[in-house]
């Protein structure tokens, strides 16, 4: 999950889902429609008092109490072990979007707030007066500018580039700003309701993760390396149980990691739980990690000194993950699409899908996919091995598995690529990898199966892909994507083309998806 769109240029312009978008806007209207519906904004108040409703303009009382009510909205869509997820099975980081959102219509209900207030007292010759003698309007000025930090903060563009930046400032910031907007509040009328709702809310989220943490988890040792590819391998050998999918958030309890010892940090789990008691040892949860800045670049740069190194580190989680009804058992074709460093994600889908198939008695109509896309050539070569270690450990057929693998690197990006399935080997492959012949169970040569992993310059026709997989006579398909955001809308796109065959007895499509940013 720690994961960014170093792939985004291979696929061109970044879009939000339909689903988010479409929501978003309703909300926008019906707060506008409830913000500049009701008139007058202004009460017909005159200077010299004989007509006067009060000194608070409606506009500027109504968003008040419509931002203070949003409150315990943010606090609950912000916390990772929120009710909300407990009770709709959405993971967190799938209500992120909707934090964000009532995050900003609360600052902007506050802003028009405030200027009424500003306009109403300029006009009455007031307003130093009000600003000397009641607390009320610098309490309000100084919860305006933590609100403002953490507004403009938490845009995309800008959370991207200084990440590890705000995410050290951002519970200081917040906390100055419920602690200035409780003194602005005053105890008036109700505002002490919202306080209360929303504080028990976070509270509770608190004692959940530091009870999971600390005293279901416990602590564990990381083995760390660096990969000849460039990601960083993190092992840590577990009593813990988790679906593919999940991500948990890391603390590294390490003076060597300066101040990000302090904080805990999303990564994504690229391996499968057992049982010990079967197996007789521990899971080992296994994460890949492509450095970027802040602890990622600070353990590539200990993983390139000391080759391995370990770490006592906190687990915080498991959290997210695909849907307990979404198991590969459900569906007769598994797709998975990845890009970069996104293929760590879908190792786990494809293991899971391996070890599902290879115990069930017939697969006539089960095959796997799998699509990757990478713009460096050590990545690919990475992903490729670690497919065919995957493939070797249980018994499925070749024929049932497909591998293509898509370098989109600057020497490879300029070549035409046909379509799967096209006869002419040199418009199809333009840097293949040499086959590799697995026998079951021991990945020993043998030369009576045949897995078919080739690698291609351009970037992959998604739609085809998608298209082809849905039009094979399977009566169910699960599509499971991770990778840049342009990436994904190419996916959900052509899923839906799909989705609307399904209307006309087409095959019914699960997708699943998962975006490299956090």
């Amino acid at each position: 999950m720690h994961q960014y769109k170093q792939d985004e240029a291979a696929y061109g312009e970044k879009r939000r889902p339909l689903g988010d978008t479409s929501h978003t806007k309703v909300t926008n209207y019906l707060q506008f429609a409830m913000t500049l519906g009701p008139k007058p904004y202004y009460w017909p108040n005159t200077k010299d008092g004989t007509v006067s409703y009060g000194n608070s303009p409606p506009i500027a009382t109504r968003t008040g109490w419509m931002a203070l009510a949003l409150l315990p909205f943010v606090l609950a869509l912000g916390a990772k072990a929120n009710l909300i997820s407990a009770l709709t099975g959405v993971p967190h980081e799938k209500l992120q979007v909707y934090h964000h959102w009532t995050s900003y219509a609360m600052f902007v209900l506050a802003l028009i707030h405030t200027f009424p207030f500003i306009v109403f007292n300029i006009w009455k010759g007031q307003m130093v007066e009000k600003w000397n003698t009641s607390v009320v309007y610098w309490t309000g000025v100084a919860t305006l500018i933590p609100q403002a930090y953490l507004t403009f903060m938490s845009l995309p563009s800008i959370r991207n580039r200084y990440y590890e930046f705000f995410k050290a400032t951002h519970f200081l910031v917040a906390l100055l700003f419920l602690l200035f907007f409780f003194f602005h509040c005053d105890f008036r009328l109700t505002s002490w309701d919202y306080f209360v709702a929303g504080g028990a809310i976070y509270l509770f989220s608190l004692f959940a993760t530091w009870t999971r943490t600390h005293l279901i988890n416990g602590r564990h040792s990381a083995t760390i390396d660096l990969l000849p590819c460039g990601f960083v391998r993190v092992r840590i050998p577990t009593i813990m149980s988790w679906r593919p999918g999940q991500h948990v958030f890391i603390r590294f309890l390490s003076p060597q990691l300066g101040l990000h010892c302090l904080t805990a940090h999303p990564f994504t789990i690229c391996s499968l739980s057992h049982d010990p008691d079967k197996v007789g040892k521990a899971s080992e949860i296994v994460f890949y990690v492509k450095p970027r800045h802040g602890i990622t670049a600070r353990l590539a740069k200990i993983a390139a000194k000391s080759p391995v190194f370990s770490q006592t580190v906190l687990l915080e989680g498991p959290y997210g993950g695909i849907s307990d009804t979404a198991i590969p058992a459900e569906f007769d074709t598994v797709l998975v699409v990845a890009g970069g460093s996104g293929g760590g994600f879908s190792l786990a889908i494809v293991e899971e899908a391996l070890r599902v198939y290879g115990n069930m008695p017939d697969l006539q109509q089960r095959n796997i996919q799998v699509v990757f896309a990478t713009r460096n050539k050590e990545v690919a070569e990475w992903y490729r091995e670690e497919i065919e270690d995957r493939v070797s450990m249980y018994d499925v057929p070749d024929k049932r598995i497909s591998v293509s693998i898509h370098d989109t690197s600057v020497e490879h990006a300029e070549r035409p690529m046909s379509a799967p399935g096209d006869k002419e080997p040199s418009n199809e492959i333009t840097d293949e990898i040499e086959p590799v012949f697995l026998e079951k169970g021991s990945g020993e040569a043998a030369t009576d199966q045949h897995l078919s992993t080739v690698v291609h310059g351009p970037r992959p026709d998604l739609p085809h892909f998608i298209n082809t997989a849905t039009s094979t006579g399977s009566h169910r398909i699960a599509i499971f994507a991770c990778g840049p955001a342009s990436m994904l809308h190419d996916v959900r796109n052509a899923a839906a083309e799909a989705q609307k065959r399904a209307l006309r007895g087409g095959a019914e499509v699960y997708l699943h998806t998962e975006s490299f940013s956090w």
